[in-house]
């Protein structure tokens, strides 16, 4: 995994560039470079899950790295969009998205710290496993049905309507679905040999 270093310094650049295209404002350029650092947050996490399994990782130890890298993408949504609509645009519903990416997302560390823990303690809990991997499954799922469904009701396109300030939150809701779904698509393919001791490389 990257640094903590070279994570804050990604994070800090990627938020001015979103808030510079936001305040701009560009649109395109602004989901561009949200899909751009959703996706590459999704590609890290896939080497980082490929180089564990290289090295004969445990199940437990994908599942925590899986989980963080996902816990980043939720915590990066809230921040952009906390950003955005506290200095530059102006929506009154940013704030429930916000706390849900946040709680999300935090949750989501919590499980990746909890399963590294009890793995480093000794005592794998293959039902917590199973129930992240069952909401790995519905994330994957929903998050295709999100992205689906705001092609269809013309979400990317809100930049058009005079006043409709809630374009930068539904860029970055579909590239942060985006980002899940990689990832996530990712971790239920390559788990699907996976075991609870190390494991082995197809």
């Amino acid at each position: 995994m990257p640094s903590f270093f070279i994570w804050a310094a990604v994070f800090t650049i990627g938020l001015a560039g979103m808030a510079l295209t936001a305040a701009a404002p560009q649109p395109l350029t602004h989901l561009a470079l949200s899909a751009l650092i959703c996706v590459g947050i999704a590609f890290v996490g896939i080497l980082e899950g490929q180089k564990l399994r290289a090295e004969g990782a445990s199940k437990a130890e994908l599942a925590s790295a899986n989980a963080r890298n996902m816990g980043f993408i939720y915590i990066w949504g809230a921040a952009t969009i906390a950003l955005t609509y506290t200095t530059l645009l102006s929506w009154h519903e940013w704030w429930h998205w916000f706390l849900g990416f946040a709680v999300i997302g935090t949750a989501c560390i919590f499980f990746s710290n909890t399963v590294a823990r009890d793995h480093i303690e000794g005592r794998d809990d293959e039902t917590l496993l199973s129930i992240g991997n069952k909401l790995t499954w519905v994330q994957l799922v929903g998050m295709l049905i999100a992205m689906i469904g705001m092609l269809v009701d013309g979400k990317l396109s809100r930049y058009l309507i005079p006043n409709a300030m809630d374009w930068a939150a539904q860029n970055t809701f579909f590239t942060g679905a985006l980002g899940l779904a990689v990832l996530s698509a990712y971790a239920l393919w390559a788990s699907r040999n996976d075991k609870t001791g190390s494991v082995t490389v197809a």
